[in-house]
């Protein structure tokens, strides 16, 4: 703010009138004690504004929520939580009704395991987060039912039934 202040881009005295009192607050990344406390107040306070009768996360959702770094931090982690409320089919919030960046998994990556082993993993994941439902889980990857077909048969997945669109 100091530098902005110099190069006379921010008054200084409206600097002083907002500086009465500094709250240094981590980013939410470094608070994840918190993503669980501030999505269910966002949850109800949504679902009571949409007037939706929903009741929580299921347990892949929380830690879908948990494993994101939350780059928006607290507002991000709302408007996740707001258009899942919206878009939610159940009672309960599911993976499937988050925003596509708090599906995806931790930035960090699986020492140890080439690319076809994470793959496999990514793929098996997603199939279990979307109840094996295979229209689903192509979706949430990006890629058509037929790809995720292929792939479930090369990796050497048993494939239950077609599902329809």
């Amino acid at each position: 703010m100091r530098k902005a202040i110099e190069k006379q881009e921010f008054r200084e005295d409206l600097y002083y009138r907002l500086n009465v009192v500094n709250v240094e607050l981590p980013p939410l990344r470094e608070r994840k004690e918190d993503i669980l406390l501030l999505a269910e107040y966002f949850l109800h306070k949504s679902a009571s504004e949409n007037r939706k009768g929903i009741t929580g996360f299921s347990t892949n959702a929380m830690e879908s929520l948990l494993n994101y770094d939350w780059p928006g931090n607290v507002r991000e982690l709302e408007n996740a939580v707001e258009r899942a409320v919206i878009l939610a089919k159940d009672s309960v919030i599911n993976i499937t009704d988050l925003p596509q960046k708090p599906m995806s998994t931790p930035h960090s990556t699986a020492p140890g395991k080439n690319l076809r082993e994470v793959e496999k993993g990514h793929i098996l994941n997603t199939l279990r987060d979307a109840g094996e439902n295979y229209s689903e889980a192509a979706r949430i990857l990006g890629i058509s039912r037929m790809t995720l077909y292929k792939k479930a048969k090369e990796y050497g997945f048993s494939v239950k039934k077609v599902d329809n669109d």
